[in-house]
């Protein structure tokens, strides 16, 4: 009996020491790969997609999107419904959850809203994009966008301020847009 405890003393030794060596660096790598900056990079992520979006929405119509949203519908109308969908995959999809997408965009024609009441009359930019994570949801956000109009025969601007709030989900894409008094931008738009 004391020959074996003598043998099984050096590895019981060994195996709690390789328990403790591999204890510590499953937290060392637990805390920095579940520490708060991934949590930085999506919260930025998630800022990033919906000013792109924004950008998106209320910016244009150039020549480009003259073509595809105007002037192409005078074409075949699956010459154009593919034009459409390359547009809007290019322009939305990659900022969006899939179900936002399917529902907010491509359902409702929702990211070129704006864009057709401005058509022909006037030319969209975005001067300045505000966000604010709302303390009520970790992913929402409260937004202003700051938005100039130009009327193209005369060249005057009005700028206009449009808010709304946008969520989030845990990748940073959107998962909903709801804009506050878009009402009164449309009607400036139609005037």
């Amino acid at each position: 009996m004391k020959k074996m405890k003598k043998f099984f003393l050096p590895f019981m030794i060994l195996g709690i020491l390789l328990l403790a060596v591999g204890c510590a660096n499953s937290e060392e790598t637990g805390n920095s790969s579940g520490g708060s900056e991934p949590k930085v990079d999506k919260s930025k992520e998630a800022q990033e997609n919906i000013k792109t979006v924004l950008e998106n929405t209320f910016t244009g119509p150039n020549n480009e999107q003259q073509e595809i949203l105007f002037k192409g519908a005078d074409e075949d109308i699956e010459k154009y419904a593919e034009k459409l969908t390359e547009y809007r995959e290019k322009n939305f999809k990659p900022y969006m959850s899939e179900r936002f997408y399917e529902n907010g965009i491509v359902n409702t024609n929702g990211a070129i809203g704006f864009l057709v009441i401005a058509y022909p009359k006037y030319i969209l930019t975005v001067d300045d994009i505000t966000l604010e994570e709302r303390e009520a949801k970790e992913g929402d956000y409260d937004f202003n966008v700051k938005v100039t109009y130009t009327n193209k025969e005369n060249e005057e601007s009005e700028t206009m301020n449009v808010e709304g709030t946008a969520s989030t989900n845990d990748e940073g894409k959107i998962t909903s847009i709801r804009y506050l008094h878009a009402e009164e931008f449309r009607d400036a738009l139609r005037n």
